[in-house]
């Protein structure tokens, strides 16, 4: 993880190649403009999203570099927020910019200015694309659909992200199951599900957002099995544009199933015939 970054921040500001220290920079440095990475503490987020490892990043430069500094930093924030690294073991991860903890501060030893920028990595502990368990039929029947309707370059997850996912990804999850009695012979299953649409920028995931809730809202419904004639229905679908793509989702989904119930467990009585009273 320490050489892809380091990688990355090399291949966006060639000045720093070879200038990107681990934890504190080595006894003797004497240029001018260096940076320094230091790994930061693992925080549980979510089944979906896992941990998010904290990655600090301090960029040390003398007062009348303060200029060369923001224009630095600029350069990182745009470069690196919500792209896909990949490390030279072929594993590949996302960095997610987490803002600026603190002002800019005086260095005490070296007499050098600092800037902070910190930036975030999930790392789930199960990919949803490479998971060994078979998702639940509808998920799988909705992301499925998801991919067909989306095309290229959409990538399609189901259950929990990747550490590397695309840079156009869509995420389902199944949030809650519950049934209803729709009769005395027929009950009805829901199953609520969380959409997940993450891209490069705000705008598109919000034109992805949307497309989706109107395009499911147009379906009647959706096939789980053509042979056999089972099919689910969409029953309530809604968006909220300013949730976390990552943590939160911005689209809800219901969908629901009516079924018969097996004949010993229906109701007894079929049909009650009532005899008026002659006087």
């Amino acid at each position: 993880m320490r050489g892809a970054v380091k990688q990355a921040v090399a291949f966006l500001i060639p000045e720093l190649d070879g200038h990107v220290y681990d934890v504190h920079p080595p006894d003797g440095v004497s240029e001018p403009l260096y940076a320094v990475i230091t790994l930061g503490e693992d925080v549980w987020k979510s089944s979906w999203a896992g941990y998010r490892q904290v990655v600090r990043l301090k960029l040390h430069g003398d007062r009348t570099d303060l200029p060369q500094l923001d224009r630095w930093a600029d350069l990182l924030i745009q470069g690196l927020h919500r792209k896909r690294v990949a490390g030279a073991d072929g594993s590949a991860f996302k960095l997610h910019y987490l803002g600026v903890p603190e002002a800019d501060k005086l260095d005490p030893v070296s007499g050098s200015m600092i800037r902070i920028l910190r930036f975030g990595i999930y790392m789930p502990q199960a990919s949803g694309a490479g998971s060994v368990g078979q998702p639940d039929e509808w998920l799988d029947t909705l992301t499925a659909w998801t991919g067909d309707m989306l095309g290229g370059p959409w990538r399609i997850y189901h259950t929990a992200w990747p550490a590397g996912r695309e840079d156009h990804a869509v995420l389902w999850r199944m949030t809650g199951c519950e049934t209803r009695m729709a009769g005395a012979s027929m009950f009805e299953v829901r199953k609520t599900f969380i959409g997940h649409i993450a891209s490069l920028d705000s705008a598109d995931e919000q034109l992805t957002a949307a497309r989706l809730v109107e395009e499911l809202g147009t379906q009647v419904q959706l096939v789980l099995d053509l042979q056999e004639r089972r099919y689910v229905s969409v029953a309530e679908i809604s968006s909220d544009m300013q949730a976390d793509p990552i943590l939160d989702g911005q689209i809800k989904l219901t969908l629901a199933q009516r079924k018969n119930r097996s004949p010993e467990e229906a109701a007894l009585i079929r049909r009650v015939n009532i005899h008026p009273i002659l006087k």
